[in-house]
């Protein structure tokens, strides 16, 4: 059975810092147009109709100590996910493999998995889960909300997400290739989400149901 997502703007909110701008996106954004809010209502629910989609999330700068980066493969009805977790600068970074769901994580592998809590900067990792949902969402709710179009950049249309505040508090930025979602990140450069759609999603590993059923 497919589990309904997690509240994307709840998971949006472990990586809300100060607000920024880049580029040459608008700071404050235009009000969603009716095509536009259609177009944000169903993102997430198009990426879900795929059995798996491979994922990089880096969360803190190239140079933090704290730095993570997972390279992950995705199943969307599941809310699971598995591949590589590099910790440290990216210099002298660590790898090991990671197993993830939205309660817990993995580390290890090869028969020695350590189970571990949402703590740190591993807490942002299950933002991943909230860019998939198992319905669209209500395009009219949005066009009430603070979701601003911020413009286009990198032939991506560049949306800023609602909260649930509606202040306009939101660093949380959607990044859309048409019907299709490329990235996710914060306005601070905090923390990226990329799908890449030309990898082949890795073979789900006999542990997965072992540590998260």
């Amino acid at each position: 059975m497919r589990r309904r997502a997690g509240s994307a703007l709840a998971l949006v909110a472990v990586a809300a810092l100060v607000a920024g701008c880049a580029g040459g996106l608008s700071e404050d954004g235009e009000a969603l147009t009716p095509e536009q809010a259609e177009q944000l209502a169903n993102e997430r629910f198009q990426l879900s109709t795929l059995d798996s989609f491979v994922a990089e999330i880096e969360v803190g700068a190239d140079d933090d100590l704290d730095r993570l980066a997972a390279r992950v493969t995705v199943d969307p009805a599941e809310h699971l996910a598995w591949g590589t977790l590099s910790r440290g600068p990216e210099k002298i970074a660590v790898d090991t493999e990671i197993i993830m769901s939205t309660a817990m994580f993995a580390t290890g592998g090869d028969g020695a998995w350590q189970p571990q809590q949402w703590s740190g900067a591993a807490a942002s990792l299950p933002i991943v889960f909230s860019l998939t949902t198992d319905r669209p969402e209500n395009a009219s709710l949005l066009r009430q909300s603070d979701a601003r179009f911020l413009g286009t950049e990198d032939e991506l249309d560049v949306f800023r997400l609602p909260t649930d505040a509606g202040d306009g508090s939101a660093t949380a930025r959607l990044w859309l290739d048409g019907s299709r979602i490329e990235r996710l990140d914060t306005t601070t450069g905090a923390l990226s989400v990329e799908i890449d759609r030309e990898a082949e999603p890795a073979p789900r590993p006999e542990a997965v149901d072992e540590l998260a059923p």
